[in-house]
C-alpha cells in the first residue's frame, strides 16, 4: 500500500517591500484523516502562528465534554456577566474581515441557553458567546484558560499556549495565543467526534435571541465544497485561518490553514487540500456494526435452531485510491452453541488480515435472546 507524505499543494503570495524586493509568504497548513489522525499533506505544520479566535474551539470542546459527563446540561440558561459585552465589543473592534465575525451583541443580565451560545461560537465566531460559555463552564475566563491549556497538553498540542478567549479585555497581553496547524488538527479531530458540533457548524444561518438576530455562518466552504460541515474560521488584522472538515462516504478529512494573507487564500488553500484528499484517498468499510455475518451458528437445545451473529463494531480502512487493499476476513465461531444465549453475548470473532498481518479482531455477537427449548426448560427447576 502506498502512502504519500509532504506538501503537494502550495499557495504563495508575493508581498512587495519598500525597497522593491518581494518576500514570499505562504500559510502553514495540514490535512489529516479524521479517524486515525494520519497526516496526508502538510506545509510548515509545526511552525507556531497566532491563533486568533480559533481558541474558541477549545472552549467548545471543554464545554461539550462537561455536558457529556452530565456536569453541565446544554439547555441550562446562562446569565450574561458585565465582562461578556466588553469582550464582544473589543472583538468587533479588532475584526477587519468584513464578513460579520463576532458581531452578535449579548446584553448583561440577560439569560441565554448554553446550547445557543455554543451555536453562535461555531457559526459566527462570536467572542461574547465564547466568553459567556467559558464563564458558565469554568466560573471565570482565567479559570477557563487554565483548563484550556491543561486539555491542550492532554491532546498532545505541545506548541499551543492560551492566554485569553478571542480578544478578552481582561486577559489582553503583548504576546498573542500561539498554536500550530498540527495542533489545531488534533483539536479538530477531538471536536468532530461530537455530533452536535457537526450539526451546528453545518447550519448556514441561525435565528438568535428570539429571532431578533440572524447569525450567518462565516465558513464560505459550506455549500461550495462537497461534504463540508464545519468547523470555524478566524480573522485578524492581516492573518486568516480556518479549521475545515468534510465527509464523503466513510471518509472524513480535516484541513487547517493558518496565517493566510487574505481571506480568499485561506478558503482556496483549504478547498484544494480537501479536494486532493478525497481524490486520492478512500475509507473502505470492511465490517459495519450490527451487520449480519454470513455464517449461521447452530443452537443446541434452544428455542430456535440457529442464529446469525452480527458484528460488534465497525472497522474501516484508509487506503490510496487505485490500490487493492487485499484484505482477508475470516470468522472464528463455534459449530454449535449451547442455549441459553443472551442478546449481545459474544459468541466468536471476526478477524481481518492484510498480507498475513492481523489488522483488527471484531467481536461477533448474538443479535437475540435464545432460551432453552420448551421440553428442556419445563424439566428444569
Amino acid at each position: 500500500m502506498r502512502w504519500w507524505w509532504g506538501v503537494v499543494l502550495d499557495l504563495v503570495v508575493s508581498l512587495p517591500l519598500a525597497s522593491g524586493a518581494t518576500v514570499v509568504r505562504a500559510p502553514t497548513s495540514i490535512l489529516i484523516e479524521s479517524e486515525t489522525g494520519q497526516t496526508l499533506l502538510e506545509q510548515e505544520a509545526d511552525t507556531p502562528r497566532p491563533e486568533g479566535s480559533l481558541n474558541q474551539l477549545m472552549v467548545l470542546l471543554l464545554t461539550l465534554e462537561q455536558a457529556a459527563l452530565g456536569a453541565l446540561p446544554l439547555d441550562v440558561p446562562v446569565t450574561i456577566s458585565a465582562l461578556v459585552p466588553q469582550a464582544g465589543s473589543e472583538h468587533r473592534r479588532l475584526k477587519r474581515d468584513g464578513n460579520g465575525l463576532g458581531t452578535m451583541p449579548l446584553h448583561a443580565d440577560h439569560a441565554y441557553l448554553l446550547s445557543d451560545l455554543l451555536k453562535a461560537v461555531v457559526i459566527a465566531s462570536a467572542n461574547d458567546a465564547a466568553v459567556a460559555a467559558a464563564e458558565a463552564m469554568a466560573g471565570s475566563v482565567p479559570a477557563c484558560v487554565e483548563l484550556m491549556n491543561a486539555r491542550a497538553q492532554r491532546l498532545g498540542m505541545e506548541a499551543t499556549h492560551y492566554t485569553r478567549i478571542g480578544s478578552t479585555p481582561e486577559l489582553r497581553s503583548p504576546a498573542p495565543d500561539v498554536t500550530t496547524a498540527r495542533d489545531l488538527a488534533r483539536l479538530g479531530q477531538a471536536l468532530v467526534s461530537h455530533s452536535a458540533v457537526r450539526d451546528w457548524a453545518s447550519l448556514t444561518g441561525l435565528p438568535f435571541d428570539g429571532g431578533s438576530i440572524l447569525l450567518r455562518n462565516t465558513n464560505q466552504l459550506l455549500g461550495t465544497v462537497a461534504g463540508v460541515d464545519g468547523l470555524q474560521v478566524a480573522s485578524a488584522t492581516d492573518s486568516y485561518g480556518i479549521v475545515a472538515t468534510a465527509q464523503r462516504g466513510a471518509l472524513r478529512l480535516i484541513a487547517v490553514v493558518l496565517d493566510a494573507p487574505t481571506s480568499d487564500a485561506r478558503y482556496s488553500k483549504a478547498a484544494e487540500m480537501l479536494e486532493w484528499g478525497f481524490a486520492h484517498y478512500d475509507r473502505l468499510e470492511v465490517v459495519k456494526k450490527d451487520e449480519r455475518l454470513s455464517v449461521p451458528v447452530r443452537i443446541a437445545n434452544g428455542s430456535v435452531g440457529q442464529l446469525t451473529p452480527v458484528a460488534g463494531q465497525t472497522f474501516s480502512l484508509l487506503h490510496w485510491r487505485g490500490d487493492e487493499p487485499n484484505l482477508q476476513v475470516r470468522y472464528q465461531l463455534p459449530a454449535v452453541l449451547e442455549s441459553p444465549v443472551e442478546r449481545q453475548q459474544q459468541i466468536g470473532e471476526v478477524i481481518i488480515e492484510q498480507q498475513g498481518a492481523v489488522l483488527a479482531v471484531i467481536p461477533a455477537l448474538s443479535p437475540i435472546n435464545v432460551g432453552r427449548s420448551g421440553i428442556l426448560s419445563a424439566a428444569l427447576p
